[in-house]
């Protein structure tokens, strides 16, 4: 193995790219580590390890109505943390909403399940006998399609579409870039399943 003098420029990875985030304040690495950095997060994306990424969990709204008619709801965007918010929009413990036993277990248990219906029996089985408990429905505007926000989906489509013009017209690709594809790649890795990414 040779050792890489102080001073060479790795191919891949132009020093007047480094310089420009350096002036930009976006690193603080020295040359080499900035390199080192960059060919990780690029070999990451083609890793199965980002490959397979936790499953989609359904956006959920469950409405839960005590018996004085006391409206509580337990909800999450799709992919994010369970939560509890009263009516009138104060966000609560889910012990607002009937959760009166173990209420941390019930929100691991919720936190984990995938569909509307299983966040449903999980409330059901955890929550108080003096609480109904129903579907509210999704959020106005709630598509329940798309596997990740609509931007993740624009963005991957944008770099399918800077693949294609650099097939065709590789003369522009000079104009791009690189380093803010390089980026986009790698959050795109992070955040969209292999199936769902468009090209």
């Amino acid at each position: 193995m040779t050792r890489r003098d102080h001073w060479d420029e790795d191919s891949g990875y132009p020093v007047k790219d480094w310089k420009a985030e350096v002036a930009n304040d976006d690193t603080r690495l020295g040359y080499r580590d900035w390199v080192d950095a960059r060919s990780e997060m690029l070999a990451s994306e083609d890793s199965p390890s980002t490959a397979k990424l936790a499953p989609r969990r359904d956006a959920v709204r469950i409405r839960a109505t005590d018996r004085i008619g006391n409206i509580a709801y337990i909800h999450r965007e799709a992919n994010r943390p369970m939560r509890c918010t009263l009516a009138n929009g104060v966000a609560a413990a889910l012990f607002y909403a009937g959760i009166t036993v173990d209420e941390m277990t019930c929100r691991f248990v919720l936190n984990d399940c995938e569909t509307a219906d299983q966040a449903l029996a999980i409330v059901r089985r955890y929550g108080s006998l003096d609480y109904g408990y129903c579907h509210a429905g999704p959020p106005p505007g709630w598509d329940s399609a798309p596997a990740t926000p609509p931007a993740l989906h624009l963005l991957a489509g944008l770099l399918g579409q800077i693949d294609r013009l650099a097939t065709i017209m590789p003369e522009a690709v000079g104009q791009i870039d690189e380093d803010a594809v390089k980026r986009a790649r790698a959050f795109i890795a992070m955040e969209l399943p292999q199936g769902s990414r468009e090209a």
